[in-house]
């Protein structure tokens, strides 16, 4: 507290200034209950010597004494100065009143109730009361709200014109790229005609593989700004679990096998059918699959399996035995953009969205995602659908 202090805070003790007159040291206390009883609003005094503060004479205390047996006879015609508060609060008109509302919380509650000085240098200029401090604190608060509504809502249309760019971005990109991916696999597979120098099908494949790759994170892209803007709608319908991560494995089989990885799968009895956007529910199981593969190295594991569990819910485990994720990165893998380490050399590294995603559409499902990895072991993904979305048809023994 002292000259620092902004001309805000100035301000802010200036609201909380109350002019009330204070007393002198020599004043009857039957006088200053007199001055009570005209000022009924009124819960304390200053008591001044020479213009500069030297005690408060709360209403309270006054009373009391004053209403207990013989005691106006015997502190009627006595100073105030016996009867006041020798160690009360004061403060400068300067004083930032955040320290205010510390000091009164730390060592002087009293000051609630029968208020506290404020002086400019040192000498007095009026009283704080409870009641002030609480205008003056839901004031703050209300122009507070204002802000933060205001940044709000600025950080939604910052998102909004975000999503939109990305949108349009997105689909004015598809359209050469898809041509690019096209026209590549034409000059790959030869349709025209025979490539004489090899090296020519090593640029086109080349260019076929870059092109899927930047296809698939404009792809994520998009679909990350649709989830932040809550324009992703899910278009539910039963789908076959079982199927789903069976097509899910055998379509990452060629990226397993360009590793030497053994990619297995443990299907799960009872045949479950999820409510779910299959389109989602795809993506989910091939990020997770694609992922396991990407991080884990040659001749590695990856294993696929789905249990039901005792209260009717589905859990759906992607287990590798890749490099593995630091404790202290599990939640940062999980953000849109973040990945795991820049250390890791793998040129299909992508934007760092297909955990995110995964989360995101997993919430989109009332499901559960959970991340369990340790360095050097290996990394373990699980999805849990809740029963409500799952139902459980028996295989037929005659099928």
């Amino acid at each position: 507290m002292g000259g620092d202090c902004t001309e805000k805070n100035r301000t802010d003790m200036a609201v909380l200034l109350e002019e009330i007159p204070p007393v002198d040291s020599h004043i009857y206390c039957r006088d200053v209950a007199e001055l009570f009883r005209q000022k009924e609003s009124t819960r304390g005094f200053a008591v001044v010597e020479a213009g500069e503060p030297v005690g408060i004479i709360a209403r309270d205390e006054l009373t009391i004494r004053l209403a207990s047996q013989y005691g106006h006879a015997v502190y009627g015609r006595r100073a105030v100065t016996e009867l006041m508060d020798n160690n009360p609060l004061i403060v400068e008109l300067k004083d930032d009143v955040h320290d205010v509302e510390k000091r009164i919380a730390e060592g002087y509650p009293n000051a609630l109730l029968s208020g506290f000085i404020i002086v400019e240098n040192g000498f007095y200029r009026g009283m704080g009361t409870g009641l002030s401090l609480l205008k003056s604190s839901v004031e703050r608060t209300r122009v507070r709200n204002a802000k933060l509504e205001a940044i709000t809502e600025q950080a939604q249309q910052a998102n909004t014109v975000k999503s939109q760019f990305l949108a349009n971005m997105s689909h004015e990109l598809r359209t050469p790229l898809n041509a690019v991916i096209g026209f590549s696999e034409l000059i790959v597979q030869e349709v025209y005609g025979k490539i004489e120098q090899e090296k020519y099908k090593d640029y086109a494949r080349d260019i076929l593989d870059s092109g899927r790759h930047l296809l698939s994170m404009i792809n994520d892209i998009l679909d990350m700004s649709k989830i932040e803007a809550g324009r992703y709608e899910l278009k539910e319908q039963p789908i076959d679990l079982d199927r789903a991560l069976v097509n899910a494995t055998k379509m990452c089989r060629v990226l397993a096998d360009e590793k030497n990885i053994e990619l297995s799968y443990s299907g799960v009895d009872g045949h479950p059918i999820l409510k779910g956007d299959e389109r989602a529910v795809k993506q989910m199981l091939l990020n997770l699959v694609s992922n396991g593969i990407k991080y884990t190295p040659p001749n590695g594991t990856v294993s696929v399996s789905a249990d039901f569990s005792a209260n009717g819910t589905v859990s759906i485990e992607v287990a590798d035995s890749g490099v593995g994720i630091e404790e202290a990165l599990l939640e940062k893998v999980l953000e849109p953009f973040a990945q795991a380490g820049a250390d890791i050399n793998n040129k299909t590294e992508g934007t760092g969205l297909g955990l995110p995603i995964v989360k995101a559409l997993a919430e989109l499902h009332a499901a559960e995602f959970l991340l369990v990895s340790n360095v050097g072991i290996g990394t373990t993904a699980t999805l849990i659908f809740p029963a409500e979305r799952i139902s459980r048809i028996q295989n037929n023994p005659a099928a």
